[in-house]
């Protein structure tokens, strides 16, 4: 669903433009983007809206750079949080199968930097 992406898009725009302008930056050269491995989202969907918005904006030309993070996860036999990959359900410190993957944003903006 292209219209998500774009939704993120114009929020992430929206925090980098307020940040640059408390800053008084004159332009915003990078995003960097924190984005969940369980994500449905496409990263190429992501960037094409970030550089359609960010046209005739001071982030014009700005650079994205996005990372995946893994997912978080927790025991609930143990209450150890861990790391997981989408198909790893079971606890690595006490191998119970009862663990709560939790929730996190598909894309998160991490950090803008401006000059």
């Amino acid at each position: 669903n292209d219209m998500h992406e774009l939704g993120i898009a114009q929020e992430m725009l929206k925090i980098a433009l307020d940040y640059a302008a408390k800053n008084n930056a004159a332009r915003i050269t990078q995003f960097s983007v924190a984005m969940s491995a369980i994500a449905d989202e496409s990263e190429e969907s992501l960037r094409f809206h970030i550089d359609h918005l960010t046209r005739d904006t001071m982030a014009e030309g700005a650079r994205v750079e996005i990372t995946r993070v893994p997912m978080q996860a927790k025991c609930l036999e143990c209450g150890h949080d861990f790391e997981c990959a989408v198909d790893t359900t079971t606890c690595p410190k006490c191998s119970s199968a009862r663990v709560r993957v939790l929730p996190q944003d598909e894309f998160k903006l991490t950090s803008i930097e401006v000059e």
